[in-house]
C-alpha cells in the first residue's frame, strides 16, 4: 500500500513540475517572442505550411538562435521550457529526446 501512495504522490508531483515548466515557457514566450512571431498580420507563424522548423531538434536550434541573437539572458532550463511550450502548444513533435 505504501508503494501505491508514493507512486501517486510522485505522479502528481511530476504533473505539477510539467505544468509549472509549461507556464514558465509560456510566460517567457509571451514576454520575449510574441513581438516578432505573432502579430495581426502573422497569427499562424508557428503553424504555417512552409515553416522552417521540421522537428524537435530544429525547434531547439531555432529557440537557441533567437536567445543568442536577442540576448534574452535565459538560462538553459528557461530555454528548454520555451521549447516545451512551443512544442506542446504548436508543433506537437513526437520524437522528443
Amino acid at each position: 500500500m505504501k508503494i501505491t501512495i508514493l507512486g501517486i504522490i510522485f505522479a502528481f508531483a511530476s504533473l505539477n513540475i510539467f505544468a509549472s515548466e509549461f507556464d514558465e515557457g509560456k510566460n517567457l514566450h509571451d514576454e520575449s517572442c510574441v513581438n516578432c512571431h505573432i502579430s495581426q498580420h502573422n497569427e499562424d507563424f508557428y503553424t504555417k505550411d512552409n515553416r522552417i522548423v521540421k522537428d524537435i531538434f530544429g525547434l531547439k536550434s531555432q529557440v537557441s538562435r533567437c536567445v543568442g541573437f536577442f540576448n534574452t539572458g535565459w538560462f538553459p532550463e528557461e530555454e528548454a521550457s520555451v521549447v516545451k511550450y512551443l512544442n506542446t502548444e504548436f508543433y506537437k513533435f513526437t520524437d522528443i529526446k
